[in-house]
């Protein structure tokens, strides 16, 4: 009779311990399925920064606004300089002309590259 409970306590020990068993194994998977979900997360947020990135860069609108910008910010700085060189009123608008459309041009033929 006492071999017969020994071997039932230790049928039930082993029940207890594959639930156990059981239980962590299926922790373990959920575990697995929320890592590869965050790295799947990661490589698409990843992928949607660069794609950002890379938008910015070429987006012509705004290099297109930065070389205009600073062409007339050195068309402002020439007129500045040729006032206080004391140069004849008659021969800016010729001069900033041919200045601006200079600046134009060379900044719009680096931008075709």
């Amino acid at each position: 009779m006492k071999l017969f409970n020994w071997s039932n306590k230790k049928d039930q020990q082993d029940n207890e311990i594959q639930t156990q068993v059981d239980f962590l194994q299926a922790e373990n998977d959920q575990l697995l399925d929320q890592v590869e979900s965050l790295k799947l997360d990661l490589s698409e947020a990843q992928t949607e920064i660069t794609h950002l990135r890379e938008t910015i860069h070429r987006s012509q609108f705004q290099r297109g606004l930065v070389k205009t910008g600073i062409g007339l910010a050195i068309l402002f700085i020439s007129y500045g300089l040729l006032i206080l060189l004391g140069e004849q009123n008659s021969n800016l608008p010729w001069l900033l002309l041919i200045e601006a459309a200079f600046i134009f041009m060379m900044l719009n033929r680096g931008g075709d590259k």
